[in-house]
């Protein structure tokens, strides 16, 4: 996974705290290597639970070039924890149940001591502690950057599997999005798809909250870098 360190920030006309919070990705030889910042006095702070910052302040990245700005920071919708939110607390009262219903019927239960089953209780809770734990950090560490200049995207998931990809604004042909459902629409988030030119992988943020918003966006950057080389 990530390692999480404390490392100097670029230097910038404004003041950075000394020991910002910095998340940095596993180096690859393909892309740049992300670092987050996230100061505790900035004026628009992306916090853990931020899933869509216009204008960040305090973010940085490795390979982040002098006059390059970060202008959009994206993680899926925190709507999407719900589901595996709601099946990690139905696990954790799942005992509870289990004991309470046993009550009404003959205990088929082995006799065992009670250090057995407090062991077994302990295995049980950490394995949902690792639930929990596994499925929060997929979900922060899945993140996409949109800067004046190209757009990354960080593909994290259980532990195990990392990608980090970017893409000049110079190489994108087209950008939509698709928002398909009554509850995607009603939390106002869908699929961000940034198609590039050439062989170059197209980009999807998935479940990227205000998708009509962060295409608008990405629409006027390609429009200015069209106009800047023509």
């Amino acid at each position: 996974m990530p390692d999480i360190f404390i490392a100097e920030p670029k230097e910038k006309n404004t003041a950075v705290p000394e020991k910002p919070y910095v998340l940095e990705k596993q180096e690859r030889s393909d892309g740049p290597i992300p670092i987050i910042q996230s100061p505790m006095d900035s004026n628009n702070p992306v916090h853990l639970f931020s899933a869509f910052r216009k204008n960040p302040d305090g973010i940085t990245f490795r390979d982040q070039e002098g006059e390059e700005t970060i202008l959009l920071f994206i993680r899926h919708s925190f709507i999407t924890n719900v589901r595996w939110i709601l099946a990690g607390i139905f696990l954790l009262i799942l005992p509870i149940l289990i004991s309470l219903s046993l009550g009404f019927f003959q205990n088929p239960l082995p006799s065992l001591s009670n250090k057995y089953y407090l062991m077994i209780g302990f295995f049980y809770y950490l394995f949902v502690a690792t639930y929990f734990y596994i499925n929060f950090i997929t979900w922060h560490f899945n993140i996409a950057l949109v800067t004046d200049k190209r757009i990354i995207d960080i593909n994290f998931s259980n532990l195990v599997y990392k990608d980090i990809a970017a893409t000049k604004l110079n190489l994108v042909q087209d950008v939509s999005f698709a928002q398909i459902g009554a509850i995607r629409t009603f939390f106002d988030y869908g699929d961000v798809l940034v198609q590039t030119a050439g062989t170059l992988d197209n980009f999807t943020f998935e479940s990227a909250p205000q998708p009509e918003n962060i295409v608008h966006i990405i629409e006027d950057l390609i429009g200015k870098r069209n106009e800047h080389f023509v």
